[in-house]
């Protein structure tokens, strides 16, 4: 036998090579070919194999390997027929079992007709499929087939020819179509022989359905009209010849209702005619069909109302037996009155078709699907919906049902999630409670995968919770839940439990919650901690804090929920809420150990050279300052020796913050807040100082408050980048005064004299006014030496003067009650004998004083400040002479100077005199005695001048 050669040769082969694949590949249900069988036969299907070419020699062989690869694409169809992907591939085998028949047919007249018939069969397997490409090249060879035909001198049967003519020319309609050309189609179409009774009125009509079917489902309603009625008109024609055509009742009911539908979508008055037409035929003729009736009850036929729709069709449902056949139409009417009438018409009709028996599980299971899914949809209220639902569940279990499928359950319990969510939402727990109820009850939902059922019974037992059924919940936790310790959730629904029980929780953490690394165990601790402190049992929040802690500073740990850093940051938050109700020693340790993991945890991941950053800026910051805050609240508690440690992370984590945010050299930032902590740690140092006992320690304790104040004092001003108001400078400014006393006091305490003193020749460092009487008071409480406490109470004197010129509002307090007392301690410490004097010197002691020249000058402003008051106004300089006060020169009616404290200062004074007296220094006893008489004139009262009598008598026997 010749051989072929060259390509036909290699076609050959590799259609040889698809029919031993084929062949083998019957029986089995793996795909028919592999992958680069396809890939070589697209390739081949491309390189359009199907040219007219007709060799000489090897064409029996060919026609061979055509044969037996056409007939294994016939025989695989019947097999395969039910897998897309399956008839996709045998329909490109069958165009190239084509190819190769077309290369091996004689060149006469029945080797032509042959290859046309083939070429017009493979044609329409590849235009069902929608190959377009190959159909339009098998069509290109059947049309020169065809012309080389056509010539009357061949003597071919006119039948015959006029049969393939209109094969072909209804294929290149068909085509035409697919192409999107609607003219090319009318233009093959009016090549077709009119209708009659020939072999080729079935392959007509196919074409003219085909197209206008497709041209409804397109919504081209004008042109789905024309088809449809050229469908229509040619199945009549076939409906005299039903032995041939014994599906011409149902094509009829098809082809007419479609035509009806598309009708109605056209607003003119054919359409309207046609319509009627069509629906008359088929309500005499198919009176008691399901799609007859459906199609008039949702064309609201007779005007039925929703009412009357839903009537319609449950009389349908009740006279029908329900099949395969009829139960898609049915079915998706129910599921448009979901559409156009809302989701309660929708979910009626569904519940209707549940209440009958359907023809086969996977119908009951589809429409319990679409029935959970328009309720979950539907505007009724959650009672009415659960009774609903209750209802069609007790008649499928009624009936005998068995429970849906997994797949089936799954979309079901979605739906029912979906409502139970919306009822948690509105914290309506008794109505969530009865969703979840429904699914974890009836025996339908019992092949719904572990997972969602755990998940729901979870829900459900936070309902319980909830709602207070605390049996109802244990019992389920026992009974339900499966025990896993890597089920975090579950685990912390336990622990609640357990709490609101008065159980002691502390166990979970031992036998329940897993040592090992899994996820969600973080959130899950938390959540305890957050129970616990809800329920107010301030030691299981920090057994929960204890586990997260190590549980953060375990190895290989999981952060699924939240990162490591916002982990502490719930930790710190719930320690601040802690702190808020009392302190503890338990909490102290606590708040040590969190924060120290937190440092460590901030150092090692906020920055490291070529990685990502995983603490962020903004979680520094936040750090930086609920530290400081958790420090205010220990400053305000029994917990305030904890403060310093806690000042010092905060501290750190500013710093952290600052090599972060402002990597370059020289930033300050953030100056404001390590100022406050400066500030705060001085104050803790100041408190811990003065309630120190223990003297050695109390020297250290206020060497520490020095060392703050130096720390404070660089941190103080506001740099041109920072944002500041008028408040944040004044509060700063306030600050920086409390600071700068508390210093003061240190340096008092600590005896650093010269400190002191320079202290006093400063305005900037020496503290303000309202310090002034607690200076004084450790003055004198601390017995500081005449040489120091007169510079101070020289200081304080001095800048009360100065406000003198103050509205009275602000000064008059102060000048009234304060200055006259300062001066009276200046004068008392001024007249104090010396230290280190020698006891056993023949001086006269009594007239050794600390400081006599500042002695006699607080003499000097007692009385210019008498005389300034019996003037009126300003004593010049030669005014203030101590002559006698001139009779009826009194004081004002309101004195501003105490009269007791001029008294006394009198009285002091002229005792005074009297030592000068005896110490034989009577110009200084003649100056003290006449200043002391003065003071005594000024003063009023009937005292005061009595004293001022006395002392004049005793100076006169004195001279």
């Amino acid at each position: 036998m010749a051989q072929p050669s060259g390509r036909h040769q290699a076609l050959a082969d590799f259609a040889h090579s698809l029919h031993t694949t084929l062949s083998t590949a019957s029986a089995s249900s793996s795909p028919l070919l592999s992958p680069n069988d396809i890939h070589r036969l697209d390739a081949e299907l491309n390189s359009n194999p199907f040219g007219a070419v007709v060799i000489t020699s090897g064409n029996e062989q060919l026609d061979t390997i055509g044969t037996l690869l056409w007939n294994d694409c016939i025989e695989l169809l019947v097999s395969h027929g039910n897998n897309p992907n399956d008839v996709l591939v045998l329909g490109k085998v069958r165009a190239l079992a084509f190819a190769i028949l077309n290369m091996a047919v004689l060149p006469d007249l029945l080797g032509s007709i042959r290859a046309l018939d083939l070429a017009l069969k493979a044609a329409r397997i590849c235009l069902v499929n929608q190959q377009r490409e190959i159909a339009l090249n098998i069509l290109s060879v059947a049309a020169l087939r065809l012309a080389s035909i056509q010539p009357a001198h061949l003597g071919l049967d006119t039948t015959i020819n006029g049969t393939l003519t209109t094969r072909y020319n209804s294929l290149r309609a068909r085509l035409a179509w697919l192409q999107d050309r609607v003219d090319i189609a009318e233009h093959f179409f009016a090549k077709v022989s009119v209708p009659g009774l020939t072999d080729d009125e079935e392959a007509v009509f196919e074409t003219c359905f085909i197209i206008g079917d497709s041209a409804l489902a397109r919504r081209q309603f004008d042109i789905a009209v024309t088809w449809l009625e050229r469908a229509r008109d040619r199945l009549g024609v076939l409906s005299m010849t039903e032995i041939k055509f014994p599906d011409y009742h149902n094509w009829d009911l098809v082809v007419r209702h479609c035509l009806a539908v598309a009708c109605t979508q056209i607003k003119t008055p054919y359409s309207t005619l046609s319509y009627d037409v069509e629906m008359g035929v088929l309500r005499e003729n198919y009176p008691e069909h399901p799609a007859v009736i459906l199609f008039d009850l949702s064309m609201g036929h007779n005007n039925p109302g929703t009412h009357g729709i839903l009537q319609g069709l449950q009389s349908l449902v009740e006279k029908t037996t329900l099949t395969d056949m009829n139960m898609p139409i049915i079915f998706q009417f129910a599921r448009s009155l979901g559409h156009a009438g809302g989701s309660d018409n929708g979910m009626e009709a569904l519940r209707i078709l549940l209440m009958r028996p359907l023809p086969s599980r996977e119908w009951t299971e589809k429409c319990f699907v679409s029935f959970t899914l328009l309720l979950s949809r539907s505007e009724s209220s959650d009672p009415v919906r659960i009774r609903t639902l209750r209802g069609v569940i007790d008649a499928l279990e009624q009936r005998g049902f068995p429970s849906i499928s997994a797949n089936a359950a799954h979309a079901t319990v979605i739906c029912i999630w979906k409502m139970t969510g919306s009822a948690l939402l509105k914290n309506d727990y008794w109505t969530a409670q009865l969703w979840l109820q429904m699914c974890n009850e009836p025996k339908i939902f019992q092949h719904c995968c572990q997972s969602i059922q755990i998940a729901m019974q979870k829900k459900l037992l936070v309902c319980y919770l909830q709602t207070g059924n605390l049996a109802a919940a244990r019992q389920l936790m026992d009974r339900g839940l499966v025990q896993s310790q890597v089920d975090c959730e579950r685990l912390y629904l336990s622990y609640k439990l357990s709490l609101l029980e008065g159980k002691d929780g502390s166990g979970h953490f031992y036998l329940g919650f897993p040592l090992h690394p899994v996820p969600h165990k973080q959130m899950s601790l938390l959540s305890c901690a957050i129970e616990a402190q809800r329920q107010d049992k301030p030691e299981e929040v920090l057994n929960c804090l204890d586990q997260l802690t190590k549980c953060l500073t375990s190895d290989d740990i999981y952060h699924q929920d939240f990162t490591a850093a916002e982990h502490y940051i719930f930790a710190i938050t719930l320690l601040l809420q802690e702190l808020s109700k009392g302190f503890s020693q338990r909490l102290g340790e606590c708040i040590e150990t969190v924060l120290q993991s937190a440092l460590s945890y901030a150092k090692e991941n906020s920055m490291f050279e070529g990685g990502d950053q995983e603490v962020s800026v903004t979680q520094l910051q936040f750090l930086y300052f609920a530290t400081h805050n958790l420090a205010l609240r220990l400053v305000n508690s029994s917990g305030f020796l904890y403060a310093t440690s806690v000042l010092d992370y905060s501290r750190e984590f500013a710093l952290q913050y600052r090599r972060i945010a402002y990597p370059e050299m020289g930033s300050n930032a953030p100056r404001p807040h390590l100022f406050a902590v400066a500030y705060l740690r001085l104050l803790v140092a100041s408190l811990e100082a003065r309630r120190e006992i223990d003297q050695n320690e109390k020297i250290t304790r206020y060497v520490n408050v020095r060392i703050c104040f130096k720390q404070l004092k660089p941190l103080y001003g506001w740099e041109d980048e920072e944002e500041a108001t008028k408040e944040t400078n004044e509060k700063e400014d306030r600050h920086l005064d409390i600071a700068r006393f508390f210093d003061f006091e240190a340096a008092m305490y600590l005896r650093q004299w010269d400190e002191i003193i320079g202290s006093c020749a400063s305005d900037e460092r020496f503290p303000k006014p309202k310090f002034y009487a607690p200076i004084l008071d450790l003055t004198f409480q601390w017995g500081l030496p005449p040489a120091v406490s007169i510079p101070i109470i020289k200081r304080i004197v001095s800048k009360l003067s100065e406000l003198q010129n103050d509205p009275p509002t602000t000064f008059q307090d102060d000048f009234r009650v304060s200055l006259p007392r300062y001066l009276h301690c200046l004068f008392s410490r001024a007249i104090a004998p010396p230290p280190f004097i020698n006891a056993n010197a023949v001086d006269f002691l009594d007239v050794k004083m600390a400081d006599a020249k500042v002695a006699e000058e607080v003499l000097d402003r007692v009385l210019a400040i008498i005389d300034k008051e019996t003037s009126g106004g300003e004593v010049k300089k030669e005014q203030q002479d101590l002559n006698p006060i001139q009779p009826g020169s009194t004081l004002s009616d309101d004195p501003t100077y105490p009269v007791a404290e001029l008294l006394k200062i009198s009285s002091v004074a002229f005792n005074k005199a009297t030592d000068f007296y005896r110490a034989t220094r009577d110009e200084d006893c003649q100056r003290w005695a006449k200043k002391a008489i003065r003071i005594a004139q000024l003063a009023p009262g009937l005292q005061a001048r009595q004293l001022a009598q006395t002392l004049q008598t005793r100076l006169g026997s004195l001279v």
